[in-house]
């Protein structure tokens, strides 16, 4: 017949328990004699001096729970086992080891240096004029190369600073007045057609600023409309065709100045026109085109379209 255990005592199953269960059985016993019985029998004139002698001697079970708490915390560090203690793992079966591979071809086991990755050389600079020269130009770079082109013929000329232009790319000052004789719109637009509308605009700056005669240079060409308000305004259209001739004229010293000019650095990127830096491209979201956008974003939200072809 089986023999049966003895039970634990109350304060044996606390002892047994971990040592923060006697901590909560001390502090609700403080709670429950400090302020919940005082509280529920504030109002009964039997039960409210009751309470305050419960009140008076809550420490006695509280003291004898905590005592029971520090039982509980030295029960639990005695059965803890000495920290410099080695403990053993289990043995598990060895593993076999794999059999050795055969021995292989001393030809085959040879040095194989890794193939040699040839880096693509960037494109050379153009070493002629050609009208697709002209066409790659970006704005700023073409509206230097039409000032450097008039600087060759022996014309004082200077470009507007950035920023607004109020329609005047560059300033042509051909006696000594001091005042500009003429002005020059540039459009650096690769192959497209500047139409009617940006000549109109020419003309009413030089109404605005009493000046006769006026330039308008394009790397592309220009509308029959365009020609037929320009050639009754005294405007001059030079497109990118009759731009390469121009240069072509030019000394040999002076055309290959103009060109290292002109080829220098990034030469198609286009500069921002508000900070002066080359601008990054930008990939168009939800179906938009491509563009242009400063590297100062989102401290300069200037933008340029992608030229066309």
């Amino acid at each position: 017949m089986a023999r049966r255990k003895p039970k634990q005592s109350f304060a044996q199953g606390l002892i047994a328990s971990p040592w923060y269960v006697s901590v909560g059985f001390a502090v609700a016993s403080l709670i429950l004699f400090k302020q919940i019985l005082p509280a529920m029998w504030a109002g009964n004139m039997f039960l409210k001096p009751l309470s305050q002698a419960f009140a008076a001697m809550a420490w006695l079970p509280a003291g004898f729970f905590f005592l029971l708490a520090a039982l509980a915390a030295l029960r639990e560090f005695g059965q803890r086992p000495p920290a410099n203690k080695r403990v053993i793992p289990p043995l598990t079966p060895a593993t076999p080891r794999p059999s050795a591979p055969p021995p292989r071809d001393v030809v085959a086991d040879a040095y194989v240096p890794p193939p040699t990755i040839t880096k693509p050389t960037p494109p050379s600079k153009p070493q002629a004029w050609s009208l697709a020269l002209i066409h790659s130009l970006e704005w700023k770079r073409f509206e230097d190369v039409c000032q450097q082109f008039y600087q060759l013929h022996g014309i004082k000329s200077e470009t507007t600073p950035l920023g607004p232009d109020g329609g005047i790319d560059i300033r042509l000052y051909q006696d000594d007045s001091g005042k500009a004789t003429s002005i020059v719109q540039c459009k650096a637009w690769g192959e497209r057609y500047v139409g009617v509308k940006p000549v109109r605009e020419l003309l009413g700056v030089m109404t605005h600023e009493k000046i006769p005669k006026a330039f308008f240079m394009t790397s592309g060409k220009f509308s029959d409309d365009a020609k037929l308000v320009a050639s009754s305004n005294h405007i001059s259209l030079i497109d990118g065709a009759m731009m390469l001739t121009m240069i072509e004229r030019l000394p040999v010293d002076a055309k290959q100045q103009l060109l290292e000019f002109a080829t220098r650095g990034d030469y198609t990127t286009p500069t921002c026109p508000h900070c002066g830096i080359p601008m990054r491209h930008v990939a168009g979201k939800g179906g938009r085109p491509d563009f242009w956008g400063c590297h100062n974003y989102p401290r300069c939200k200037q933008t340029l379209g992608m030229r066309g072809g």
